[in-house]
Protein backbone atom coordinates (compact mmCIF):
# COMPACT_ATOMS: atom_id res chain seq x y z
CA UNK A 1 0.00 0.00 0.00
CA UNK A 2 1.48 3.27 -0.72
CA UNK A 3 1.22 5.14 2.18
CA UNK A 4 1.45 9.26 3.57
CA UNK A 5 1.26 10.41 6.78
CA UNK A 6 -1.88 10.41 7.21
CA UNK A 7 -2.52 6.67 5.52
CA UNK A 8 -2.45 3.30 7.72
CA UNK A 9 -3.32 -0.32 8.11
CA UNK A 10 -5.29 0.08 10.57
CA UNK A 11 -7.03 2.78 12.46
CA UNK A 12 -8.19 2.03 16.25
CA UNK A 13 -11.03 4.45 17.60
CA UNK A 14 -10.51 4.65 21.41
CA UNK A 15 -7.58 3.58 23.30
CA UNK A 16 -8.94 2.28 26.62
CA UNK A 17 -7.84 -1.21 27.18
CA UNK A 18 -9.68 -3.24 24.27
CA UNK A 19 -8.40 -0.85 21.89
CA UNK A 20 -5.20 -0.93 22.75
CA UNK A 21 -5.75 -4.91 23.31
CA UNK A 22 -6.96 -5.09 19.14
CA UNK A 23 -4.38 -2.24 18.14
CA UNK A 24 -1.35 -4.65 19.91
CA UNK A 25 -2.73 -7.58 18.26
CA UNK A 26 -2.74 -6.13 14.83
CA UNK A 27 0.61 -4.32 15.66
CA UNK A 28 2.14 -7.80 16.30
CA UNK A 29 0.94 -9.09 13.27
CA UNK A 30 2.76 -6.75 11.19
CA UNK A 31 0.25 -3.85 10.65
CA UNK A 32 0.74 -0.53 11.01
CA UNK A 33 -2.13 0.73 13.78
CA UNK A 34 -3.19 4.44 14.53
CA UNK A 35 -5.48 4.72 18.04
CA UNK A 36 -7.04 7.22 18.08
CA UNK A 37 -8.07 8.90 21.86
CA UNK A 38 -10.32 12.02 22.11
CA UNK A 39 -9.06 12.53 25.45
CA UNK A 40 -6.18 13.90 26.96
CA UNK A 41 -4.44 10.24 27.73
CA UNK A 42 -5.06 6.77 27.01
CA UNK A 43 -6.81 4.13 28.91
CA UNK A 44 -10.13 5.00 29.61
CA UNK A 45 -11.74 3.54 32.91
CA UNK A 46 -8.21 1.78 33.08
CA UNK A 47 -5.88 4.37 33.74
CA UNK A 48 -3.87 5.48 36.72
CA UNK A 49 -4.55 8.73 37.54
CA UNK A 50 -2.77 11.69 39.87
CA UNK A 51 -5.24 12.98 42.98
CA UNK A 52 -2.55 15.43 43.93
CA UNK A 53 1.11 15.67 43.43
CA UNK A 54 3.14 12.57 44.49
CA UNK A 55 -0.18 10.24 45.02
CA UNK A 56 -1.99 7.70 42.17
CA UNK A 57 -4.83 6.07 42.12
CA UNK A 58 -6.53 3.42 39.57
CA UNK A 59 -8.83 5.69 38.07
CA UNK A 60 -11.99 3.43 38.21
CA UNK A 61 -11.05 0.12 37.27
CA UNK A 62 -8.63 -0.68 40.70
CA UNK A 63 -7.86 -5.03 40.33
CA UNK A 64 -8.13 -7.08 37.68
CA UNK A 65 -9.19 -11.13 37.67
CA UNK A 66 -10.31 -11.86 33.57
CA UNK A 67 -7.05 -10.69 31.75
CA UNK A 68 -6.27 -13.99 29.89
CA UNK A 69 -2.77 -15.24 30.49
CA UNK A 70 -2.94 -16.27 27.08
CA UNK A 71 -3.52 -12.55 25.59
CA UNK A 72 -0.65 -11.81 28.34
CA UNK A 73 1.64 -14.05 26.90
CA UNK A 74 0.74 -13.78 23.21
CA UNK A 75 1.73 -9.67 23.28
CA UNK A 76 4.99 -10.78 25.41
CA UNK A 77 3.47 -8.13 27.81
CA UNK A 78 5.96 -8.51 30.52
CA UNK A 79 8.68 -7.51 28.13
CA UNK A 80 7.09 -4.70 27.84
CA UNK A 81 7.30 -3.63 31.77
CA UNK A 82 3.78 -5.27 32.88
CA UNK A 83 4.70 -6.61 36.45
CA UNK A 84 2.14 -7.46 39.40
CA UNK A 85 2.34 -5.87 42.71
CA UNK A 86 -0.09 -8.65 44.06
CA UNK A 87 -2.01 -12.10 43.62
CA UNK A 88 -4.20 -14.25 44.38
CA UNK A 89 -5.89 -11.07 46.61
CA UNK A 90 -8.12 -12.64 49.33
CA UNK A 91 -11.44 -11.19 49.15
CA UNK A 92 -13.40 -10.03 52.99
CA UNK A 93 -16.85 -9.30 53.78
CA UNK A 94 -16.67 -6.60 56.22
CA UNK A 95 -18.48 -6.93 59.07
CA UNK A 96 -19.82 -4.47 61.47
CA UNK A 97 -19.11 -5.81 65.06
CA UNK A 98 -15.39 -6.99 63.65
CA UNK A 99 -16.44 -10.36 62.87
CA UNK A 100 -15.34 -10.04 59.33
CA UNK A 101 -15.64 -13.15 56.63
CA UNK A 102 -12.35 -14.46 54.75
CA UNK A 103 -14.05 -16.34 51.64
CA UNK A 104 -12.25 -19.11 51.72
CA UNK A 105 -9.34 -20.03 49.14
CA UNK A 106 -8.21 -23.40 50.02
CA UNK A 107 -8.67 -26.11 52.91
CA UNK A 108 -6.71 -24.13 55.50
CA UNK A 109 -9.43 -21.44 55.04
CA UNK A 110 -12.25 -23.22 54.51
CA UNK A 111 -11.46 -24.60 58.20
CA UNK A 112 -11.50 -21.07 59.18
CA UNK A 113 -15.00 -20.35 57.41
CA UNK A 114 -16.70 -23.26 58.54
CA UNK A 115 -15.74 -22.62 62.47
CA UNK A 116 -16.95 -18.95 61.81
CA UNK A 117 -20.22 -20.58 59.92
CA UNK A 118 -20.87 -23.94 60.91
CA UNK A 119 -24.41 -23.98 59.64
CA UNK A 120 -23.40 -22.49 55.80
CA UNK A 121 -20.09 -24.19 55.25
CA UNK A 122 -21.75 -27.21 53.67
CA UNK A 123 -23.93 -25.03 51.86
CA UNK A 124 -21.18 -22.52 50.86
CA UNK A 125 -18.57 -25.64 49.45
CA UNK A 126 -21.74 -26.88 47.31
CA UNK A 127 -22.59 -23.42 45.63
CA UNK A 128 -19.28 -22.96 45.01
CA UNK A 129 -18.67 -26.44 42.95
CA UNK A 130 -21.95 -26.01 40.96
CA UNK A 131 -20.93 -22.76 40.02
CA UNK A 132 -17.52 -23.34 39.22
CA UNK A 133 -19.11 -26.09 37.12
CA UNK A 134 -21.68 -24.12 35.56
CA UNK A 135 -19.28 -21.34 34.79
CA UNK A 136 -17.00 -24.07 33.52
CA UNK A 137 -19.42 -24.90 30.64
CA UNK A 138 -19.79 -21.30 29.13
CA UNK A 139 -16.16 -20.26 30.20
CA UNK A 140 -14.44 -21.39 26.57
CA UNK A 141 -17.12 -19.46 24.91
CA UNK A 142 -16.31 -16.49 25.95
CA UNK A 143 -12.92 -16.40 24.52
CA UNK A 144 -14.48 -17.59 21.27
CA UNK A 145 -15.99 -15.03 18.22
CA UNK A 146 -20.16 -15.86 19.32
CA UNK A 147 -22.01 -18.35 16.30
CA UNK A 148 -23.78 -17.34 13.42
CA UNK A 149 -27.28 -17.53 14.82
CA UNK A 150 -28.20 -18.17 10.93
CA UNK A 151 -25.94 -21.25 10.70
CA UNK A 152 -27.78 -24.04 12.07
CA UNK A 153 -24.55 -26.54 12.07
CA UNK A 154 -22.68 -24.25 13.98
CA UNK A 155 -25.39 -23.64 16.11
CA UNK A 156 -25.84 -27.26 16.47
CA UNK A 157 -21.90 -27.78 16.94
CA UNK A 158 -21.87 -25.04 20.11
CA UNK A 159 -24.77 -26.78 21.98
CA UNK A 160 -22.97 -30.65 21.41
CA UNK A 161 -19.86 -28.82 22.81
CA UNK A 162 -21.97 -28.01 25.44
CA UNK A 163 -24.07 -31.35 26.38
CA UNK A 164 -20.00 -32.92 26.40
CA UNK A 165 -18.22 -30.82 28.72
CA UNK A 166 -21.57 -31.16 30.95
CA UNK A 167 -21.38 -35.15 30.89
CA UNK A 168 -17.65 -34.67 31.25
CA UNK A 169 -18.37 -32.45 34.33
CA UNK A 170 -19.98 -34.91 36.07
CA UNK A 171 -22.10 -32.72 37.62
CA UNK A 172 -25.04 -32.37 35.75
CA UNK A 173 -24.27 -28.81 35.04
CA UNK A 174 -25.94 -28.11 31.73
CA UNK A 175 -29.39 -28.78 33.39
CA UNK A 176 -28.55 -27.01 36.80
CA UNK A 177 -27.53 -24.27 34.63
CA UNK A 178 -30.59 -23.72 32.66
CA UNK A 179 -32.85 -24.06 35.25
CA UNK A 180 -31.14 -21.23 37.29
CA UNK A 181 -31.03 -19.17 33.80
CA UNK A 182 -33.90 -17.41 35.19
CA UNK A 183 -33.57 -17.56 38.91
CA UNK A 184 -33.10 -14.50 41.12
CA UNK A 185 -29.56 -14.22 43.20
CA UNK A 186 -31.22 -13.14 46.07
CA UNK A 187 -34.03 -15.95 45.76
CA UNK A 188 -31.15 -18.52 45.73
CA UNK A 189 -29.16 -17.52 48.49
CA UNK A 190 -32.36 -16.75 50.45
CA UNK A 191 -32.86 -20.91 49.93
CA UNK A 192 -28.92 -22.06 50.67
CA UNK A 193 -27.88 -20.14 53.60
CA UNK A 194 -28.48 -18.58 56.94
CA UNK A 195 -25.63 -15.95 57.01
CA UNK A 196 -26.92 -12.13 56.56
CA UNK A 197 -22.73 -11.14 55.78
CA UNK A 198 -22.28 -14.43 53.47
CA UNK A 199 -25.28 -13.88 51.36
CA UNK A 200 -24.36 -10.00 51.24
CA UNK A 201 -21.23 -10.63 49.65
CA UNK A 202 -22.34 -13.23 47.32
CA UNK A 203 -25.19 -11.05 46.40
CA UNK A 204 -22.81 -7.78 45.93
CA UNK A 205 -20.39 -10.31 43.71
CA UNK A 206 -23.37 -10.98 41.38
CA UNK A 207 -24.85 -7.56 40.79
CA UNK A 208 -21.94 -5.35 40.72
CA UNK A 209 -22.03 -3.11 37.57
CA UNK A 210 -25.67 -3.72 36.45
CA UNK A 211 -28.77 -2.00 37.52
CA UNK A 212 -30.89 -4.83 38.86
CA UNK A 213 -31.29 -5.91 42.42
CA UNK A 214 -30.71 -9.00 44.20
CA UNK A 215 -34.31 -10.28 43.28
CA UNK A 216 -34.17 -9.54 39.38
CA UNK A 217 -34.70 -12.71 37.50
CA UNK A 218 -31.72 -13.63 35.72
CA UNK A 219 -28.56 -12.60 38.17
CA UNK A 220 -28.30 -15.82 39.82
CA UNK A 221 -26.94 -16.39 35.57
CA UNK A 222 -24.81 -13.01 36.52
CA UNK A 223 -22.78 -14.97 39.06
CA UNK A 224 -21.81 -17.54 36.62
CA UNK A 225 -21.02 -15.51 34.02
CA UNK A 226 -18.70 -13.05 36.86
CA UNK A 227 -17.21 -16.54 37.81
CA UNK A 228 -16.55 -18.01 34.12
CA UNK A 229 -14.59 -14.49 33.06
CA UNK A 230 -12.80 -15.10 36.44
CA UNK A 231 -12.01 -18.69 35.07
CA UNK A 232 -10.39 -16.97 31.51
CA UNK A 233 -8.18 -14.56 33.65
CA UNK A 234 -5.33 -15.28 36.27
CA UNK A 235 -6.72 -14.49 39.55
CA UNK A 236 -7.48 -11.59 41.40
CA UNK A 237 -4.19 -9.17 40.69
CA UNK A 238 -2.77 -5.80 41.61
CA UNK A 239 -0.93 -4.25 38.88
CA UNK A 240 2.42 -2.32 39.47
CA UNK A 241 1.88 0.72 38.75
CA UNK A 242 -1.69 0.42 38.96
CA UNK A 243 -4.20 -0.16 35.83
CA UNK A 244 -1.90 2.26 33.82
CA UNK A 245 0.91 -0.14 33.59
CA UNK A 246 -1.12 -2.38 31.53
CA UNK A 247 -2.32 0.49 29.04
CA UNK A 248 1.88 1.81 29.08
CA UNK A 249 2.88 -1.77 27.86
CA UNK A 250 -0.10 -2.09 25.27
CA UNK A 251 1.05 1.45 23.79
CA UNK A 252 4.56 0.32 23.50
CA UNK A 253 3.82 -2.90 21.83
CA UNK A 254 2.02 -0.48 19.11
CA UNK A 255 4.62 1.93 19.08
CA UNK A 256 7.41 -1.11 18.50
CA UNK A 257 5.15 -1.99 15.22
CA UNK A 258 5.55 1.63 13.98
CA UNK A 259 1.97 2.67 14.78
CA UNK A 260 1.23 5.67 16.48
CA UNK A 261 -1.04 6.60 19.47
CA UNK A 262 -3.02 10.36 19.14
CA UNK A 263 -4.52 11.48 22.05
CA UNK A 264 -7.07 14.63 22.30
CA UNK A 265 -8.47 13.02 18.76
CA UNK A 266 -11.82 12.69 18.55
CA UNK A 267 -13.52 11.15 15.75
CA UNK A 268 -16.23 13.12 13.61
CA UNK A 269 -17.46 10.55 11.20
CA UNK A 270 -16.31 7.37 9.61
CA UNK A 271 -16.13 7.67 5.86
CA UNK A 272 -16.94 4.83 3.25
CA UNK A 273 -15.75 4.30 0.17
CA UNK A 274 -17.10 1.56 -2.91
CA UNK A 275 -18.67 -0.07 0.31
CA UNK A 276 -16.00 -0.43 2.43
CA UNK A 277 -14.68 1.60 5.70
CA UNK A 278 -11.62 3.93 3.95
CA UNK A 279 -11.05 5.84 7.03
CA UNK A 280 -11.87 8.48 9.71
CA UNK A 281 -12.25 12.30 9.70
CA UNK A 282 -11.26 14.21 13.08
CA UNK A 283 -13.53 17.42 14.52
CA UNK A 284 -10.64 19.41 13.80
CA UNK A 285 -11.11 18.37 9.92
CA UNK A 286 -7.99 15.97 8.99
CA UNK A 287 -8.89 13.03 7.31
CA UNK A 288 -6.98 9.96 8.09
CA UNK A 289 -7.58 6.54 5.63
CA UNK A 290 -6.79 2.83 6.71
CA UNK A 291 -8.71 -0.11 4.51
CA UNK A 292 -9.74 -1.40 8.68
CA UNK A 293 -11.49 0.62 11.02
CA UNK A 294 -12.06 -1.25 14.40
CA UNK A 295 -14.13 1.04 17.13
CA UNK A 296 -14.05 0.19 20.77
CA UNK A 297 -16.03 2.83 21.24
CA UNK A 298 -19.89 1.94 22.25
CA UNK A 299 -21.90 0.49 19.63
CA UNK A 300 -24.64 3.08 19.46
CA UNK A 301 -22.49 6.04 18.90
CA UNK A 302 -19.73 4.33 16.03
CA UNK A 303 -23.10 3.29 14.31
CA UNK A 304 -25.28 5.98 14.51
CA UNK A 305 -23.41 9.16 15.01
CA UNK A 306 -19.91 7.97 13.58
CA UNK A 307 -20.88 5.93 10.64
CA UNK A 308 -24.29 7.10 9.90
CA UNK A 309 -27.94 5.53 10.89
CA UNK A 310 -28.14 5.39 6.80
CA UNK A 311 -26.10 2.59 6.57
CA UNK A 312 -27.76 0.52 9.60
CA UNK A 313 -31.23 -1.63 8.66
CA UNK A 314 -33.99 0.31 10.41
CA UNK A 315 -35.04 -2.14 12.90
CA UNK A 316 -31.32 -2.54 13.86
CA UNK A 317 -30.95 1.52 14.14
CA UNK A 318 -34.58 1.75 16.50
CA UNK A 319 -32.66 -0.50 18.68
CA UNK A 320 -29.32 0.84 19.21
CA UNK A 321 -30.81 4.48 19.27
CA UNK A 322 -32.09 3.56 22.45
CA UNK A 323 -30.83 5.69 25.36
CA UNK A 324 -27.82 3.91 26.81
CA UNK A 325 -27.99 2.38 29.83
CA UNK A 326 -27.34 4.71 32.61
CA UNK A 327 -24.16 3.76 35.07
CA UNK A 328 -24.48 2.21 38.44
CA UNK A 329 -21.45 2.48 39.69
CA UNK A 330 -19.26 5.49 41.29
CA UNK A 331 -15.58 5.51 42.22
CA UNK A 332 -13.71 7.46 45.05
CA UNK A 333 -10.12 8.03 45.37
CA UNK A 334 -8.83 8.94 48.63
CA UNK A 335 -5.36 10.14 49.56
CA UNK A 336 -4.31 9.22 53.11
CA UNK A 337 -1.92 10.61 55.62
CA UNK A 338 -1.85 7.46 57.50
CA UNK A 339 -2.52 3.80 57.04
CA UNK A 340 -6.64 3.19 57.84
CA UNK A 341 -6.86 0.72 60.75
CA UNK A 342 -10.23 -1.53 60.07
CA UNK A 343 -11.62 -2.79 63.24
CA UNK A 344 -11.01 -6.37 64.12
CA UNK A 345 -9.40 -6.59 60.70
CA UNK A 346 -6.36 -9.11 60.68
CA UNK A 347 -3.16 -7.13 59.83
CA UNK A 348 -2.74 -9.54 56.40
CA UNK A 349 -5.96 -8.51 55.36
CA UNK A 350 -5.68 -4.83 54.98
CA UNK A 351 -4.18 -5.84 51.83
CA UNK A 352 -7.50 -8.16 50.41
CA UNK A 353 -10.66 -6.95 48.71
CA UNK A 354 -12.68 -5.46 51.35
CA UNK A 355 -16.78 -5.40 50.67
CA UNK A 356 -18.82 -3.83 52.94
CA UNK A 357 -22.44 -5.31 51.99
CA UNK A 358 -23.51 -6.84 55.85
CA UNK A 359 -26.89 -8.11 54.42
CA UNK A 360 -28.80 -9.29 51.49
CA UNK A 361 -31.45 -6.81 52.45
CA UNK A 362 -28.93 -3.51 52.31
CA UNK A 363 -28.22 -4.87 48.63
CA UNK A 364 -31.61 -4.61 47.76
CA UNK A 365 -32.36 -1.52 49.91
CA UNK A 366 -29.14 0.23 47.97
CA UNK A 367 -30.94 -1.01 44.69
CA UNK A 368 -34.14 0.19 45.29
CA UNK A 369 -33.01 3.69 46.00
CA UNK A 370 -30.66 3.48 42.99
CA UNK A 371 -34.25 2.78 40.67
CA UNK A 372 -35.44 6.08 42.60
CA UNK A 373 -32.61 8.29 41.66
CA UNK A 374 -32.31 8.29 45.37
CA UNK A 375 -28.85 8.19 47.39
CA UNK A 376 -29.01 5.56 49.59
CA UNK A 377 -27.88 6.01 53.70
CA UNK A 378 -25.75 2.82 53.85
CA UNK A 379 -23.66 2.83 50.42
CA UNK A 380 -22.11 -0.36 49.47
CA UNK A 381 -18.77 -0.47 48.50
CA UNK A 382 -15.56 -2.62 47.58
CA UNK A 383 -12.30 -1.16 49.50
CA UNK A 384 -8.46 -1.56 48.26
CA UNK A 385 -5.90 -0.44 49.71
CA UNK A 386 -3.27 -0.46 46.88
CA UNK A 387 -0.57 1.40 48.33
CA UNK A 388 0.23 -1.40 50.57
CA UNK A 389 1.37 -3.51 47.72
CA UNK A 390 2.70 -0.97 45.71
CA UNK A 391 4.33 1.65 47.92
CA UNK A 392 5.12 3.82 44.66
CA UNK A 393 1.72 5.18 44.49
CA UNK A 394 1.93 7.23 47.66
CA UNK A 395 4.62 9.21 49.59
CA UNK A 396 6.55 6.79 52.20
CA UNK A 397 3.91 5.92 55.22
CA UNK A 398 0.86 7.48 53.27
CA UNK A 399 -1.83 5.83 51.54
CA UNK A 400 -3.93 5.17 49.26
CA UNK A 401 -7.74 4.37 49.84
CA UNK A 402 -9.63 3.31 46.16
CA UNK A 403 -13.81 3.07 46.54
CA UNK A 404 -15.98 1.47 44.27
CA UNK A 405 -19.51 2.36 45.22
CA UNK A 406 -21.94 0.04 43.98
CA UNK A 407 -25.88 1.17 42.80
CA UNK A 408 -24.94 5.19 42.51
CA UNK A 409 -27.85 6.36 40.60
CA UNK A 410 -26.62 8.41 37.22
CA UNK A 411 -29.14 11.04 38.04
CA UNK A 412 -29.20 11.81 41.25
CA UNK A 413 -32.38 13.02 43.17
CA UNK A 414 -31.92 17.17 43.40
CA UNK A 415 -29.05 17.17 40.83
CA UNK A 416 -25.66 15.79 41.84
CA UNK A 417 -24.67 19.24 41.90
CA UNK A 418 -26.81 19.61 45.25
CA UNK A 419 -25.77 16.05 46.31
CA UNK A 420 -22.38 15.50 45.28
CA UNK A 421 -21.01 16.61 48.84
CA UNK A 422 -23.99 14.73 50.67
CA UNK A 423 -22.85 11.95 48.75
CA UNK A 424 -18.71 11.73 49.72
CA UNK A 425 -19.66 12.30 53.47
CA UNK A 426 -22.34 9.23 53.38
CA UNK A 427 -19.64 7.00 51.58
CA UNK A 428 -16.75 8.12 54.26
CA UNK A 429 -19.09 7.78 57.33
CA UNK A 430 -19.57 4.72 55.92
CA UNK A 431 -15.80 3.49 56.00
CA UNK A 432 -15.46 5.52 58.89
CA UNK A 433 -17.84 3.01 60.69
CA UNK A 434 -15.12 0.05 59.78
CA UNK A 435 -12.01 2.12 59.92
CA UNK A 436 -12.45 4.96 63.17
CA UNK A 437 -10.14 7.81 62.18
CA UNK A 438 -10.67 7.67 58.31
CA UNK A 439 -12.01 10.84 58.20
CA UNK A 440 -8.97 12.84 60.11
CA UNK A 441 -6.44 10.48 57.45
CA UNK A 442 -7.83 12.25 54.73
CA UNK A 443 -5.69 14.67 52.46
CA UNK A 444 -7.39 14.88 49.10
CA UNK A 445 -9.89 12.95 47.22
CA UNK A 446 -11.75 12.62 43.86
CA UNK A 447 -15.25 11.57 43.17
CA UNK A 448 -16.43 10.21 39.79
CA UNK A 449 -20.00 9.95 39.74
CA UNK A 450 -21.15 8.25 36.82
CA UNK A 451 -21.89 11.41 34.70
CA UNK A 452 -18.38 12.00 35.67
CA UNK A 453 -17.10 8.69 34.20
CA UNK A 454 -19.19 8.96 30.98
CA UNK A 455 -17.35 12.90 30.94
CA UNK A 456 -13.64 12.09 31.61
CA UNK A 457 -13.54 8.39 30.19
CA UNK A 458 -15.84 8.82 27.25
CA UNK A 459 -18.20 5.72 28.71
CA UNK A 460 -21.76 6.24 27.18
CA UNK A 461 -23.75 6.67 30.36
CA UNK A 462 -21.03 6.23 32.76
CA UNK A 463 -21.85 2.63 32.13
CA UNK A 464 -18.62 0.25 32.70
CA UNK A 465 -20.10 -2.64 30.56
CA UNK A 466 -21.64 -0.12 28.12
CA UNK A 467 -24.46 -2.53 27.43
CA UNK A 468 -26.99 -4.61 29.64
CA UNK A 469 -25.71 -7.54 31.65
CA UNK A 470 -29.29 -9.53 30.62
CA UNK A 471 -28.91 -13.31 28.98
CA UNK A 472 -30.39 -11.60 26.35
CA UNK A 473 -27.48 -9.26 25.78
CA UNK A 474 -24.58 -11.59 26.17
CA UNK A 475 -22.84 -13.86 24.01
CA UNK A 476 -24.13 -13.43 19.99
CA UNK A 477 -26.80 -11.33 20.84
CA UNK A 478 -24.12 -8.66 22.39
CA UNK A 479 -24.95 -5.90 20.91
CA UNK A 480 -27.62 -7.35 19.24
CA UNK A 481 -27.63 -10.10 17.07
CA UNK A 482 -26.77 -8.34 13.85
CA UNK A 483 -23.36 -7.29 15.01
CA UNK A 484 -22.40 -10.25 17.83
CA UNK A 485 -19.87 -11.52 15.42
CA UNK A 486 -18.00 -7.83 15.88
CA UNK A 487 -18.43 -7.02 12.15
CA UNK A 488 -20.84 -4.38 10.74
CA UNK A 489 -23.11 -3.55 7.66
CA UNK A 490 -19.91 -2.04 6.61
CA UNK A 491 -17.13 -4.18 5.24
CA UNK A 492 -13.70 -3.61 7.14
CA UNK A 493 -15.76 -1.82 10.04
CA UNK A 494 -15.81 -4.12 13.21
CA UNK A 495 -16.53 -3.30 16.68
CA UNK A 496 -13.95 -4.36 19.64
CA UNK A 497 -15.34 -2.63 22.56
CA UNK A 498 -16.85 -3.87 26.02
CA UNK A 499 -20.53 -3.10 24.30
CA UNK A 500 -19.13 -6.21 22.00
CA UNK A 501 -18.92 -10.03 23.34
CA UNK A 502 -18.03 -11.10 26.16
CA UNK A 503 -18.82 -7.59 27.76
CA UNK A 504 -17.14 -5.34 30.54
CA UNK A 505 -14.25 -5.41 32.90
CA UNK A 506 -10.57 -5.76 32.10
CA UNK A 507 -10.49 -8.85 30.40
CA UNK A 508 -9.04 -7.26 26.83
CA UNK A 509 -11.25 -10.08 25.00
CA UNK A 510 -13.73 -7.57 23.32
CA UNK A 511 -10.01 -6.22 21.33
CA UNK A 512 -8.25 -9.42 20.80
CA UNK A 513 -11.25 -10.98 19.37
CA UNK A 514 -12.41 -8.36 17.00
CA UNK A 515 -8.88 -8.45 15.72
CA UNK A 516 -8.82 -11.80 15.18
CA UNK A 517 -11.85 -12.21 13.21
CA UNK A 518 -10.46 -8.57 11.41
CA UNK A 519 -7.51 -10.68 10.29
CA UNK A 520 -8.58 -14.00 9.48
CA UNK A 521 -10.91 -11.82 6.87
CA UNK A 522 -7.80 -10.45 5.20
CA UNK A 523 -8.39 -7.24 6.87
CA UNK A 524 -5.49 -4.98 6.78
CA UNK A 525 -3.27 -7.21 5.10
CA UNK A 526 -0.33 -5.16 3.49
Amino acid sequence: MNRDGNTYDAIVIGAGHNGLVAAARLARAGRRVLVLEAGEAAGGAAATSEIVPGYAAPAVAHLVDAFPKRIERELKLPKQGLRYAARDIPTVALDPDGDHLLLPRNRREFKRFASRLPRDAEAYRNYVALLRAQAALIEPLLGETPPDLHDAGALRSLFRRLVWRSALSGRAGLQSLMRNLPESIGDRLDAEFESPLLKGALAFDATLGGAEGPYAHGTSFRAVWREALRMQGQGLRQIAGGPGALVQALAAIVSAGGGELRVNSPAARIFVENGAAAGVELADGTVLRAPLMLSAINPRITLLDLLGANRVETHEALELSRAPRPGTTAKLNLALERMPIFTGLAAEHHGARLLIAPSLDEVEEAASSCRENRLTSAPLLELHLPSLADPSLAPEGQHILSVIVHYTPYEAEGGWSMQRESFVQKVVRRIAAFAPGVEEAMIAGEILTPPDIERKYGLAGGDWHQGDLRLDHLFAFRPSPVFGRYETPVAGLYLCGAGSHPGGGVTGLPGWIAAGVAMENGEGAR
